[in-house]
């Protein structure tokens, strides 16, 4: 007997703007279902209520939009439940997990960006040196490496130059970094809006999803990449937890999101693009990606960032 109880979706914070798009639709479809109960907040935050909440015997998420990291993260921890979603099989098959724990619900990625307003594109540093060079001093940005309590995409943007650059590079990047007297910031969105009140004039761990919503507000705010330092790609992905295993209205959920009109509306949503093939942004994503491009963080990121912020750590980094 199927068990349509009422779905709760708990999600990142940069999807806001267009959930009640899709919970509308969702609703629209399926008229059976309740509608379902959502609540966003940081990616710590969430997992941080998540486990308070089944701690206390209170109900929690069935189903969990987050970064890639943090599906992995309670992968990793044993709190996603096995689950393939009708049309799983048009997403390309880097796009959802091996086990069935998690699939993406768009494509995301960090960047680096700069204020249009005070700098022209020829000034820009072209390779990791010049990034760290006296030009920039006490005019870069970032999220905190190590003492963020919200995230941890900078930590991994900043250590996954260490595969393109070389360890050696990498390592005299992180050096010249700590004496650039780095403005940090706990949240990537207080990085952007930094950036946007001239108080740096680059900002060295954008996130998609906080770059767009600025940059569609028409603030002075442009990406950019060099060779060292290109765009990483990562997903948001989609997953249903092990409280939401008997729930079929989650389940439900988890296949419209794959739906066409589903993704349609993802790519609507400032900062992600959708996974399905053939259905795009609809607006000028500036990242293209294909089923051959690398997404992160992969198995070897996730082994080694524990490392990298032991690096960071030993070299006084914030």
């Amino acid at each position: 007997m199927k068990s349509l109880g009422k779905t709760r979706v708990y999600a990142s914070l940069g999807l806001r703007r267009g959930i009640p798009e899709l919970l509308w639709a969702f609703r629209k479809k399926y008229t059976l279902e309740e509608f379902p109960v959502y609540l966003d907040d940081h990616p710590f935050q969430i997992l941080d209520r998540i486990k308070q909440e089944t701690k206390c015997g209170m109900d929690t998420a069935d189903v969990v939009l987050l970064p890639h990291y943090m599906a992995l993260r309670m992968k990793g921890e044993g709190l996603l439940s096995t689950y393939s979603p009708k049309g799983i099989g048009s997403l390309p098959e880097n796009f959802h997990d091996f086990d069935r724990k998690w699939f993406a619900l768009g494509v995301t990625f960090m960047s680096m960006a700069y204020n249009s307003d005070r700098i022209e594109p020829g000034e820009l540093p072209n390779n990791l040196e010049e990034l760290v060079s006296d030009k920039w001093k006490n005019k870069l940005g970032m999220q905190s490496l190590i003492s963020s309590s919200v995230g941890n995409l900078g930590a991994q943007f900043i250590g996954s130059i260490r595969r393109i650059s070389g360890e050696e590079r990498w390592a005299n990047f992180l050096i010249r970094l700590k004496s650039m007297n780095v403005k940090t910031f706990d949240c990537i969105d207080h990085l952007i809006q930094g950036l946007v009140d001239n108080r740096i004039d680059i900002a060295l761990t954008v996130y998609s999803l906080a770059y767009f919503r600025e940059k569609m507000a028409n603030s002075p705010v442009k990406s950019f990449e060099i060779p060292d330092v290109p765009r990483m790609l990562t997903f948001t992905s989609a997953a249903l937890t092990k409280w939401g295993k008997d729930n079929d209205s989650a389940k439900n959920f988890l296949d419209f999101l794959l739906s066409s009109a589903a993704q349609q509306i993802v790519g609507t949503i400032p900062g992600i693009s959708p996974s399905r093939p053939r259905i795009k942004a609809s607006y000028d994503f500036e990242a293209s990606y294909s089923a051959r491009s690398e997404f992160h963080p992969d198995r070897l990121d996730i082994r080694e960032l524990p490392e990298i912020i032991e690096a960071f750590k030993n070299m006084g980094l914030p």
